[in-house]
């Protein structure tokens, strides 16, 4: 018997504020250079961000092809024209927004000039320009420095990239696990043989602008998420047991943490997100599928997971902002570091909760009727 009557996951809303959060907080201690702080090395040494990034991406491959199943089960096809409407009103609206601000409005506020990245930003302005209206920021990112204050952008051109091919695999391939296993495999040797050839020739730039486009591609992620919705949807009851499993699931929430503390800065750290990915599906799989952590599912929760798309992209403009304020009235000491905590993040919440009802709701009505 197949799962295909599920609308909406409970406790999904949750888990996407939790990998926000750990994305905000990793990019507050790399921004916090001017104040004194205490959990600087802590925090990168778990790899928040990278744990949040990856978290998402795991989430993104889960539920789209969840939703994708659901279509071609219930009508044999899949509407490639409806899936990309449907993305187009979701994403793109918040995306360029935050890209016309990153590239017209933000560079004229001086006070919160990041030097290093603002002197590349105007070197490299026409291309990274052209890049991000293409909706293809990872490739600016892959070749240039970040652009100041919008450079977390990258991860939702490598999201789009995946939902413009994974609808039509879906709907064309016969065997999914057959198909993601191969290019599972496939991917991970083009990326080692490209760390290789990089190996050889470390300054090549061209080879250093493709081993990070490559390396931000996390489509592994993705599919193993899309591994997850298989299992949960055709009701693989035989490995759901050991999913479900409590032990395996608590060490999946704690086991990433321990392995990026154990790894870090060694080369075997490279290649640590593919193993984590499947503990973010174990994760998931349980708490959306099994009523695992059910206080996950509450408002405050199911509010903060509806405006995580605004958390994760206005952050880095409101970061330097409330920097600028702090070190002015209150200077550089242990007082700044928590002000500049407490209120990077409420603001980041009142900013995304205005984003969303103003910019966003518009679009997701017509989503909705789409879906109808």
């Amino acid at each position: 018997m197949k799962n295909d009557n599920a609308k909406y996951f409970n406790g999904i809303d949750g888990l996407r504020f939790i990998a926000a959060l750990l994305v905000i907080l990793c990019h507050l201690e790399l921004l916090l250079s001017g104040v004194e702080n205490f959990s600087s090395h802590l925090f990168l040494r778990l790899d928040f961000g990278g744990v949040g990034v990856n978290f998402f991406f795991v989430l993104s491959g889960f539920l789209i092809t969840y939703l994708l199943l659901k279509e071609k089960n219930m009508s044999n096809t899949i509407s490639l024209k409806i899936f990309y409407t449907k993305r187009v009103l979701r994403i793109w609206p918040l995306y360029y927004f935050v890209l016309c601000l990153g590239f017209f409005i933000l560079p004229h506020v001086h006070a919160i000039d990041l030097p290093y990245f603002q002197k590349y930003f105007v070197i490299n302005y026409t291309p990274n320009l052209f890049l991000y209206l293409l909706l293809i920021p990872q490739v600016a990112f892959a070749i240039f420095p970040a652009v100041p204050h919008i450079g977390q952008s990258w991860s939702i051109g490598v999201e789009e990239m995946f939902y413009l091919i994974w609808p039509i695999i879906v709907k064309k391939t016969n065997n999914l696990p057959r198909f993601i296993i191969a290019f599972i495999v496939i991917y991970i040797i083009i990326k080692a043989v490209l760390f290789y050839c990089l190996m050889l020739n470390p300054s090549n730039q061209f080879g250093i602008g493709v081993k990070n486009f490559f390396v931000m591609s996390r489509f592994e992620n993705m599919c193993i998420g899309a591994i997850g919705a298989y299992f949960y949807f055709f009701n693989k009851t035989k490995i759901l047991k050991y999913v479900y499993c409590p032990i395996l699931f608590y060490a999946s929430i704690v086991l990433p943490f321990i392995l990026n503390w154990i790894l870090f800065d060694t080369i075997l750290q490279n290649g640590l997100y593919l193993i984590t990915s499947f503990f973010y599906a174990i994760i998931i799989l349980n708490v959306a599928t099994n009523h695992s952590f059910p206080w996950l599912n509450n408002r405050l929760f199911n509010y903060m997971g509806k405006i995580s798309y605004g958390l994760y992209m206005y952050h880095l403009m409101i970061i330097p902002m409330v920097e600028v304020c702090s070190i002015k009235y209150f200077g550089d000491g242990k007082f700044s570091f928590l002000f500049i905590y407490t209120v990077s993040i409420l603001t980041t919440i009142i900013v995304a909760s205005i984003s969303y009802y103003v910019l966003e709701k518009p679009f997701l009505v017509l989503k909705s009727k789409l879906e109808k």
